[in-house]
């Protein structure tokens, strides 16, 4: 199993370079860039600076949307960053979070979803298709892109295993869940003729290693309050969490604001605290904790068929230590 990071270009281009170059020096095998422009800077122009300076690695938006960009632009762009540094690169694409929070739009629906995924299909094959029931034009330099699909509901999951190239599945210390999402993708797959083999599995987490699960958090506020905004954007999320929480999830959503999105110390990771939701978030999609508390859910992805873990890294508070910490845990068997 492979390690990769997610990263974001913020405030400083020097500091950015640096993340990129520590987690290829480590042989962190997968660079993925965060989607957030509202906050941060642009997408396409920082999966360029990443393939720089990450020579070895799979690069890859961590995650794209629809609406944001129209699929003509998504998938030129991305053909023509594999001309320029080698065949190399992946397309991760979710519903929508903070990028079309920062449009006023909402998520999108698995219809939608479907229309989008298919007309990139179409264009990463060089041929012309549909999208929104309009023509979209055939691409002249077109490349075959592989699509990964950040999924979370049943739809979802189906829709990764009928078609993508791979599913990201975000995980904690449950493994249980992770395992119900895996035969999902899996289920959905066989249906469709595929074999299992063809649906790559990237399991990624807010993850922080320290001595205590309490240092750990610590580390990963900015990102906790992302797990709120998530869950009250996504109705069949929400449907499952105990009404009490309802109201403070619609109130962090409502106050969350995308140009802080992941920003350590901003006012956006000042939320949770505020509404009464850190213990209660701290729980989803993260993986943080002592050592061997860290190791024993490497060890299970693993086990599971799981290709790569990827550590988000921008709302981190010690970027540099989690990668050095998680190499020492994994970086051998990378």
């Amino acid at each position: 199993m492979k390690l990769g990071a997610c990263h974001l270009w913020g405030d400083s281009l020097d500091a950015y370079r640096s993340d990129l170059r520590l987690a290829a020096e480590l042989g962190f095998r997968i660079a993925a860039i965060g989607d957030s422009p509202a906050g941060w800077h642009e997408l396409y122009i920082s999966l360029a600076i990443a393939a720089q300076e990450s020579p070895e690695a799979t690069v890859a938006p961590f995650v794209t949307s629809p609406f944001v960009r129209h699929p003509i632009i998504n998938a030129n762009a991305m053909c023509s960053l594999a001309d320029a540094y080698g065949d190399r690169f992946a397309l991760g694409l979710s519903t929508g979070g903070s990028n079309v929070m920062a449009i006023g739009h909402p998520p999108a629906n698995q219809a939608q979803v479907r229309d989008y995924f298919q007309a990139l299909q179409s264009l990463f094959a060089g041929k012309s298709g549909q999208y929104d029931g309009a023509p979209v034009s055939a691409l002249r330099h077109a490349r075959r892109i592989p699509i990964f699909y950040s999924a979370f509901g049943a739809k979802a999951l189906a829709l990764a295993g009928e078609q993508a190239d791979g599913v990201i599945l975000f995980t904690n210390h449950d493994l249980d869940a992770l395992d119900q999402k895996i035969a999902a993708v899996r289920d959905a797959a066989v249906r469709a003729g595929r074999r299992v083999e063809d649906v790559q599995i990237w399991a990624t987490a807010y993850c922080s290693v320290r001595d205590t699960r309490a240092e750990a958090l610590a580390d990963l506020t900015a990102f906790i309050v992302v797990n709120g905004m998530a869950i009250a954007r996504m109705p069949q999320v929400l449907a499952q969490i105990p009404k009490q929480y309802h109201a403070p999830l619609a109130e962090l959503a409502r106050r969350y604001d995308p140009t802080e999105h992941c920003v350590v110390g901003g006012a956006n990771s000042r939320l949770p605290a505020e509404l009464g939701l850190t213990d209660f978030l701290g729980g989803f999609d993260t993986v943080a904790g002592p050592p061997a508390e860290v190791k024993k859910v490497l060890d299970g992805l693993e086990q599971r068929g799981v290709s790569a873990f990827i550590s988000n890294l921008p709302g981190n508070a010690d970027k540099h230590g989690t990668l050095r910490r998680l190499n020492a845990l994994w970086g051998s068997r990378a």
